[in-house]
């Protein structure tokens, strides 16, 4: 059973520099404001107009419920802003959302398993982890193919939809595809260009918390380390990481070498800058653009 000692990990947090935090902290905002101009770009080629500033606080708005619901699945609540302010219909408003997100996920997925090629540790990964990413290579596949979607969609019906609302339904499911229709143009890739530049951002703030700690990891392998521990923590097990982060990076310290209790404290230090302060920003961002709790609880 794997010890950890308590007093090595306070010591370690206390001497940290804390101005290098501090510069990793301040560095959520134009983070931030860089995904919400993706989702904005989104927005506007499905013809829904949002200021970059009300988007950039609806987005952090959601990352508010988000952070504290398994694999953040309370960003969505996005949805529900866009049928709240602009009367878009739900499941055309999710389509949007769902791409968004989806390019967080296959960023992740492709360095989290250029991580796990490059630190030797396939053997290790279970073969549910394979049939996961098998699947999320497939959705787009799916999705994009009207003919496969539907073949889908009426399965599920015949299943578990009764009767009486399945063509409200079917007529749901034509608003999500057709929103979803008007994404697919080569304007995705200025979206592309945009998950990377916000990830990259992100990985700096990463590795301004590895000098904060002084700790002797660079900054290739902090981004795969990042990236590998990002990507499990989306399975929705648990709130904003916990526990699966700092199982992952105990893990992943270990293969260069550094102890579990610094993985702990860099663990603590991602919690505090990425999901207390960036909570933070959001219950601000709240403030400024709220969500009714009557209107949303009729909207769902």
């Amino acid at each position: 059973m794997l010890k950890i000692d308590l007093i090595l990990i306070k010591d370690e947090i206390l001497k940290t520099n804390k101005a290098f935090l501090f510069f990793a902290m301040t560095l959520n905002i134009p983070h931030l404001f860089i995904k919400s101009c993706r989702w904005n770009i989104l927005l506007k080629q499905q013809a829904i107009n949002y200021s970059f500033v009300q988007s950039f606080l609806v987005y952090i708005s959601s990352l508010y419920v988000g952070f504290i619901t398994p694999g953040r699945v309370g960003e969505f609540m996005k949805v529900l802003y866009l049928k709240s302010d602009k009367g878009i219909i739900i499941s055309k408003g999710f389509s949007s959302v769902l791409v968004d997100r989806l390019f967080d996920l296959y960023l992740l997925v492709i360095l989290g398993f250029i991580g796990i090629w490059h630190f030797d540790v396939l053997g290790k990964i279970s073969s549910s982890f394979f049939v996961l990413t098998i699947i999320i290579g497939l959705t787009p596949i799916v999705m994009l193919n009207k003919q496969l979607m539907g073949k889908f969609i009426n399965t599920l019906y015949k299943v578990s939809v009764v009767k009486k609302v399945e063509g409200k339904i079917e007529e749901r499911f034509e608003d999500f595809y057709n929103g979803l229709r008007t994404l697919i143009s080569p304007k995705l890739l200025f979206s592309g260009l945009l998950t990377c530049l916000g990830y990259f951002m992100f990985f700096i703030q990463s590795y301004l918390i590895v000098m904060a700690m002084g700790l002797s990891i660079n900054f290739i392998t902090i981004t795969l380390f990042m990236a590998i521990s990002n990507l499990i923590s989306f399975i929705p097990i648990s709130i904003s990481g916990l526990g699966t982060r700092d199982a992952t990076l105990i893990y992943l310290f270990s293969l260069i070498g550094l102890k579990p209790e610094l993985a702990v404290s860099y663990a603590f230090f991602v919690f505090i800058t990425f999901f207390v302060v960036g909570g933070l920003l959001g219950a601000v961002a709240w403030w400024f653009q709220p969500l009714d709790l009557e209107i949303r609880s009729k909207l769902l």
